[in-house]
Formats: C-alpha cells, sequence, structure tokens
C-alpha cells in the first residue's frame, strides 16, 4: 500500500479502531485455512473409496465448504464505515427525483410510505409514483400529496422496467428508489446527497430497518448483512444498492443502459453493472427506512427463493470473474451472493442426509475410526465458527445460521430454476408483506422436506441404538451427527408450522432502529 493510500487510509471515519481487529481477523482467517487444510488432505486419504459414490459425494460438500470459508474471509478482511452525519452537501443543494414503485401493495401498506415521502426534508424533491398496478385509490392519495403519478401501458420486465420508465419521464441529475413498503425518514435525502460531491460515486445505499413481530422468528432484520456484509463490502468499493432507500447518479444508470431488466428484482445486478464501469458505491450503515417484512414461511420462503434465484443467475450467466472492470475483492463479493446458496443448497443436504445413510446401512463415510474423525474435523469446525463470530461483528449467531439452514429446499429449486433460466426472466410475483392466515395444511406442505430429513434423522437414531451398541464410536458420532441435522433443522421447522410460539412479545412489533455502533466492539 502507497504511503498517500495509508494517508487516506488513516483519516476514515473510526479506522484506528478497527486496525485490531483486522490483526484478530486475519490471525483467525490463517488458523481456519491452515486447519481446513490439514482436514481435508486426511479426509482424501481415508475415505472409504470402496464405497465411491458416498465418499465422492462427501468430499465435495466439503469442498464447496472450504471454499465458501475463503471467500467469506475474503469478503469480510476489511470495513469501512461511515459518520451518522452523513455528508453534507456544500452549497446550493441538487435536484432529486424520487421514485416510488408500487405494484398492488394494499392501502395499508402505502399510506404510510406516502405520508414518510410528504415530511422528507429536502427542498428540491419531485416525487413521482410509479403505479404498475393500476389504483384510483393510490393515485388520489398521490395526487392529494402533490406527487406526480404514472403508469405504463406495457408492465413487462417487474420492478427494473417501471423504473426505467420513471427515468424516462424525469430528468433531475439525482435519483433515488424507494419501494412502496419502506416509510421514509425525514431526512434521508440529506444523511446521503452530500457522498455525490465525490464524482466517482456512482450510488448511496442505506442500511434498511423492518417491522418484525418480538424475537424476530423470521430473522428477517438480516442483521449480519447490514451490519457486517455490506460494511466490509463498502471497504472494496462492492457495496450493493439493496432496490430501496437508495440514491443514484443518473449518469451512472444512464451509462448502463438503464436499471437491470434481466434478474427478477434490479438491485443486485445493477448495482454489479454499475461498480463493474468503474463507478464507487457507498454504504451508509445505518436505517433511513423502515419497511415491512414476510410475516408466514410461504411469503419468506418467496423472498428467499427470489433473492437466491437473481444471486444464483449472476454467478452462473454473467459470472463476475469475467468481467474485467472488477477488482480482484469486487469479483469475490459477487461471486459470494450466488455461492453460498450452492453451500446451502447442496453442500447441507448432503450432510443431512450421510449420517441417515450411515445409520440405516452400516457403512462410514471414512475407513478411520470415527473418533479420529472427530479429532480432524472438530478444530476446523469450532476456529470456522470462531472466525464467523469475529469477522461478522459477532452477529452470526446459531440462530441467523439455522434460518439459512432450514431453507436449504428453497436454494436448491432456486439453483435449478437459475439453471435453466439463462436468458429468460423467471416468473416474478410480488412478495406478500402482509398478514395472511396460512393453514396449517399448507404450512406442512411448504415444509416437507425438513419435516422428512427430522423424521429420518430420529428414526435412524432409533435404528442405531437397536443395532450398533457393539460399535459404540461410529453409533455415537452418527448419533450426534443426526442430532445435529434436527438440531439445524428444527427451530426454522417449527417457527414456520407455529410462528406464534416464538414471537416474544404477540402482538406488537419492532424494528431496528439503526443503532449500529460506529466502532464495531469487541
Amino acid at each position: 500500500m502507497s504511503s498517500r493510500s495509508k494517508a487516506g487510509r488513516a483519516r476514515r471515519y473510526g479506522d484506528a479502531a478497527l486496525r485490531p481487529l483486522r490483526r484478530r481477523n486475519l490471525i483467525l482467517f490463517a488458523l481456519t485455512a491452515g486447519s481446513g487444510v490439514v482436514y481435508l488432505q486426511w479426509l482424501i486419504t481415508t475415505l472409504n473409496w470402496a464405497r465411491p459414490v458416498g465418499a465422492s459425494v462427501f468430499l465435495v460438500a466439503e469442498l464447496i465448504c472450504f471454499v465458501c470459508v475463503l471467500v467469506w474471509a475474503d469478503m469480510l478482511a476489511d470495513q469501512r464505515l461511515h459518520p451518522p452525519e452523513g455528508m453534507e452537501w456544500k452549497g446550493d443543494l441538487p435536484d432529486v427525483d424520487l421514485l416510488i414503485t408500487v405494484c398492488r401493495e394494499p392501502m395499508e401498506v402505502v399510506r404510510p410510505t406516502f405520508a414518510g415521502v410528504a415530511n422528507i426534508d429536502y427542498p428540491r424533491l419531485r416525487v413521482t409514483v410509479l403505479d404498475d398496478g393500476p389504483s384510483e385509490e393510490v393515485k388520489e392519495l398521490a395526487q392529494s400529496l402533490k406527487f406526480h403519478y404514472s403508469t405504463r401501458p406495457q408492465r413487462s420486465a417487474a420492478k427494473g422496467g417501471n423504473l426505467n420508465h420513471g427515468l424516462r419521464i424525469t430528468s433531475a441529475p439525482f435519483v433515488m428508489t424507494l419501494d412502496a413498503d419502506q416509510v421514509p425518514r425525514p431526512e434521508i435525502v440529506r444523511r446521503m446527497i452530500g457522498y455525490f460531491q465525490i464524482p466517482e460515486i456512482g450510488f448511496v445505499g442505506s442500511r434498511q430497518s423492518f417491522r418484525v413481530p418480538g424475537n424476530d422468528p423470521w430473522g428477517n432484520r438480516d442483521t449480519v448483512f447490514y451490519e457486517a456484509m455490506q460494511i466490509s463490502k463498502n471497504a472494496n468499493n462492492a457495496s450493493i444498492s439493496c432496490g430501496s432507500g437508495v440514491i443514484y447518479r443518473r449518469k451512472a444508470v444512464e451509462e448502463i443502459g438503464g436499471f437491470c431488466e434481466w434478474s427478477l428484482v434490479e438491485d443486485l445486478h445493477s448495482s454489479m453493472l454499475l461498480e463493474d464501469k468503474g463507478w464507487h458505491s457507498v454504504y451508509y450503515p445505518f436505517a433511513l427506512t423502515e419497511g415491512t417484512a414476510p410475516s408466514d414461511i410461504i411469503a419468506q420462503q418467496q423472498q428467499r427463493r427470489q433473492w437466491a434465484t437473481d444471486s444464483l443467475r449472476i454467478l452462473f450467466w454473467d459470472n463476475p470473474f469475467l468481467r474485467k472492470g472488477l477488482t480482484w475483492h469486487q469479483k469475490v463479493s459477487y461471486f459470494h451472493f450466488g455461492y453460498h446458496y450452492i453451500m446451502f443448497g447442496v453442500a447441507y443436504p448432503i450432510f443431512f442426509v450421510m449420517p441417515i445413510w450411515g445409520l440405516f446401512t452400516g457403512t462410514f463415510v471414512l475407513s478411520a475410526p470415527a473418533w479420529l474423525f472427530l479429532a480432524y474435523r472438530m478444530p476446523y469446525l469450532a476456529l470456522m465458527r470462531w472466525m464467523n463470530w469475529s469477522m461478522t461483528n459477532h452477529k452470526q449467531d446459531l440462530k441467523s445460521f439455522r434460518v439459512q439452514a432450514g431453507l436449504w429446499f428453497v436454494y436448491l429449486i432456486a439453483i435449478v430454476t437459475a439453471l435453466t433460466h439463462p436468458e429468460r426472466r423467471p416468473n416474478y410475483r410480488v412478495n406478500t408483506k402482509v398478514g395472511r392466515d396460512i393453514n396449517l395444511l399448507a404450512r406442512i406442505l411448504v415444509l416437507m422436506p425438513n419435516l422428512l430429513l427430522i423424521g429420518l434423522s430420529l428414526a435412524a437414531m432409533v435404528y442405531g441404538f437397536l443395532h450398533y451398541w457393539n460399535r459404540p464410536a461410529y453409533l455415537w458420532v452418527h448419533v450426534l451427527w443426526c442430532g445435529w441435522t434436527v438440531f439445524c433443522l428444527f427451530r426454522p421447522t417449527m417457527v414456520g408450522l407455529w410462528p406464534e410460539w416464538f414471537v416474544s412479545n404477540p402482538g406488537k412489533n419492532s424494528a431496528a432502529q439503526g443503532t449500529l455502533s460506529p466502532i464495531p466492539h469487541e
């Protein structure tokens, strides 16, 4: 790093306090990677190749996870913060067009958003409502607040197409996008607009907060993403826009031909295209909007499946490593978006099935004793968990991990969908974010893959106790392994079936209030 770069880094907000954390994370990464290499070398030599299918599948799962560890650590190795007050614009404020995308959301969702927009403290703001599900109620409300209202005659390409329609009918040098369910704070524009005084800045995104039931049973606050991943991506000019509560430089969006219409939602791919063209991004790590989140298992699965499908389509059909305009860290960052769904959608189902197969067949995937497997595997696992906990600013806990693990079959479906849609955008429908009465049978059907794995794991444990008392090490390794599967899947499955059991304050909603500490705690 040049002396000029070091001087610039020294002036970064909070950078001095981050240095010890970087050093610790580097040490943890080295230990984790080293223990992983030792384990994998041992594994390859001790797999039971007399059972080549089982051995090969297990090795593939372990290699997928090890690559994800390397990618994850590279992405989270650095962090960049910004002060809560943002950056003040010097001189006369520029014009900003605010585009609100609406598509058949209920008025109980739309009204608070429009009211919040009407209270935005920015004198040069022009608001345009882009209604893709033409509604007289929405039109009347928009006009009563002196917002411009527009609807397209041909509603193609979902939200991306709607935003591009908004670009064509507006002209301000800066464009802010807002979803119909995201209530903005009055200071939202002022906190972000100042960063555009830097000519290279193409877009500025903010953290999002969500109204969720007490105890956030669905994990919809996504604290790992907003309080660790985006902060780290920001250090490498790889943060993404998240689609709402974002301000774009019009010139930058026009340079890439407008918002992306190839994806289900436009934000991730548009962000990559902008950064590939050399534009820079800023992530403001404090909440400036408050939105709604899925409140039932069907809506949650739909949302996560759409996110996964978009990320995987980029990985398969517009791989970031093939884009010459991205830096190494940017390529790794965008690669991770899709790759981590492969880990949860491919590797983890293998891990869930292997102990069931072992107990019912009496065959171990290794030719070595079971206790030796634990001796090599557990240090690697422990160091990996410690590294994740540290690199995510203590945000990645067992709850967030189990939420992801419980969606393995959703991600597996997304993998298939992405592979079969190289050019044509998959079908898309707006996600439901209002409470619905989903009957128990419907919830059971959508959670059947988890219920089957839990049931098979418990049955395998019983079968093992009945047949393998003479092989105690073999028995207990597989019983504990099956127990781990049940542990991973039980809570997210029960939340889907009976969410009211997991709500700490029934009837009350809470939201992340943007109280993220400017310095990650030790």
